[in-house]
Formats: C-alpha cells, structure tokens, sequence
C-alpha cells in the first residue's frame, strides 16, 4: 500500500486533546514525501489571488497512485478525535516563502474554515521554525480571512500586545516533518521563512468549503440535488447541514431598525433569508435529520418547512446527506 504517514495516529490523539497540537518528526513516508517535492517543484496552478507579501501560494493535487485523500482525514480524524466521514478539506496551498520575506512576521489565525490546520514541510532552511501560542487567547477566527480578521480588532487586541507574556512553543521542523494544530483558534507564525516551502491542508468537522477545494465537494453538490428528489418521507431521514459553499451569515437593521438577513457565498452572491430560514440553519448538526429540524423550529406548518428545506438545498445553502444510523 501506498503511505501518506510513516506514524500510527493513536500515539498522538493525547497530546493533541490535552495541547491542541502535535509535530510528528518524519511523518512523512519518504515515498509521499518525494511526491510532495516534485510536486512543489513543478510550482503548478499559481494561485495569484492567493499571493500575501512575500508568500506565494499553489494549488496542491493529490497524486492518483494511491487515495492519499482519505488516508489524510483518517489519520488526522484519528489524531484529533473526529469522525473523518465528516471532515471537509477547505484548503490545499503550497506555500512558498521568497528569499526576501519578513523574518520576523506577525502572528495570525487561519480562516475559520481552518478548524485543523495541518502542515507538510518541504523545504526548511536553518533558522526557519513554527511558532505557535496554544495555551493562550484560544478564541475562533470567524472570518475566512486573516486581514478581515486583523481589521475588526482594536489596538489592544492586537497579538502584539495580547501575546507578550503567552506561553511560546518553537517547533524547528525539517523536511518531511508533519505539525497538526486547532489552525483558525491559535496565534502562529513562522520565524525566519525565506526560502522556506510546506504543504497546508486545512479541515473542519462542519461541512465548511467556501474555497470548493475539497475533491469531493463538487460530488456533496450532486448528492445534494438527487436527494431533493426524494419524497417527503425520505427527505424527513436525511442530514441537513450548512451548505459547503457558504461563508457567512448577515443580519442587517435598517435606520428604522428593520431587520434583513443573507447568506452570502464565497466570491460569489448574497441570497436573502427570512427569519425562519436563519432559524432552522442555526439548529443544523450531523446528528438532527430534517425531521428533527422541523420538530425544534416552530412556526410553520410540516409542508411549508419542507418546502423550506428543498428550496435552501436547491440554492446550495443546505447539503443532504443520508443518515447514517
């Protein structure tokens, strides 16, 4: 068989629910590992729009000899106590540092589709290390940005200021070295990262894809509107969850304090909600079929809420998925 990983995931699930984080030393198989390089080394699908200072981004492929996709969700599902049939891959970048970068960059949180961040290192020169604050201002960036992010904080809220006496832990990887953290809730940056390159992959146990660089999220689409095919009594079993395509959510007040609600896509358009579609979107979970949504959300009639349900689907607000019970 064909290896992602040369460690058993068990060995680490401890230490990442008691810190949040593990660096496995050569986690790596030399196999995936010289995959990975060539990859890197061919800097295909440029991502231009992804382009920050002096980082460069790719677009990173997951090699067909062998599903290194679900070895990556099972062993990382395994490590950090989550069920890998629910994760979704929200990022793939091959992240290049030129050789005039920042050594001494400001700390950030991952997009809040990061909830695991997971980094392959390729290329690390002398000096260039991970640093990261996993015991201190653990809060969730909610936006899919980090310069969102940093816009909305005041001066005092600044990592700056926030982190000055936190716990700093220093993690001097090397290649082929695997470092899996809580991405979108700890402060982290890399010291000294000219001419440093790694592979991020970003998951999230919530259904959350605003990019669409989960392979399997353009299949979620098409399960989706099959579903909607369904009659009542079968669409009352599936598992409804937040759309994977969405970003966030918008409530509005007006001068006269008239409320208006949106979904809004990625890069994309904004769709106007009523109150009772905000309130059955904020009730979704793996474990609460349509039926059960229905059941908690009052206001209207079975009918009106099913009809509800097709039309939040058919707008890619809501994915189905077959129960698993």
């Amino acid at each position: 068989m064909n290896n992602m990983f040369s460690f058993v995931a068990a060995d680490y699930a401890t230490q990442f629910a008691e810190h949040g984080f593990v660096h496995v030393r050569g986690g790596l198989t030399k196999e995936f590992y010289d995959l990975l390089a060539k990859q890197v080394d061919r800097e295909a699908n440029r991502l231009k729009d992804w382009a920050i200072g002096n980082k460069q981004q790719s677009l990173y492929e997951f090699p067909e000899t062998a599903d290194y996709y679900r070895q990556l969700m099972s062993t990382i599902g395994s490590v950090c106590g989550l069920d890998p049939e629910t994760l979704a891959l929200s990022e793939r970048h091959i992240k290049v540092y030129e050789s005039d970068a920042n050594p001494n960059p400001q700390a950030h949180k991952d997009r809040y589709a990061s909830e695991i961040s997971v980094g392959f290192s390729v290329t690390v020169p002398a000096g260039s290390r991970l640093v990261m604050y996993p015991y201190d201002e653990l809060w969730v960036n909610p936006y899919n940005t980090w310069a969102r992010l940093r816009a909305s904080l005041s001066e005092d809220q600044m990592p700056e200021k926030r982190l000055v006496d936190a716990k700093k832990i220093v993690i001097e990887d090397k290649p082929g070295d695997v470092m899996i953290f809580r991405g979108n809730s700890i402060w982290h940056l890399r010291e000294n990262p000219a001419n440093t390159t790694n592979l991020y992959l970003k998951l999230n146990s919530f259904n959350c894809d605003p990019l669409g660089e989960d392979p399997y999220t353009t299949q979620v689409r098409t399960q989706t509107l099959a579903l909607l095919r369904s009659p009542d009594e079968i669409l009352k079993r599936l598992i409804p969850l937040v759309g994977r395509r969405v970003d966030y959510f918008n409530q509005q007040l007006s001068r006269d304090w008239q409320p208006a609600h949106e979904v809004v896509f990625w890069g994309e358009r904004a769709l106007k909600l009523n109150p009772y579609e905000m309130n059955a979107l904020k009730v979704l979970e793996w474990n609460k079929t349509v039926g059960n949504v229905l059941s908690i959300v009052n206001g209207t009639s079975e009918s009106t809420g099913l009809a509800t349900i097709r039309r939040l689907a058919s707008e890619g607000v809501i994915d189905l998925f077959e129960s698993r019970d």
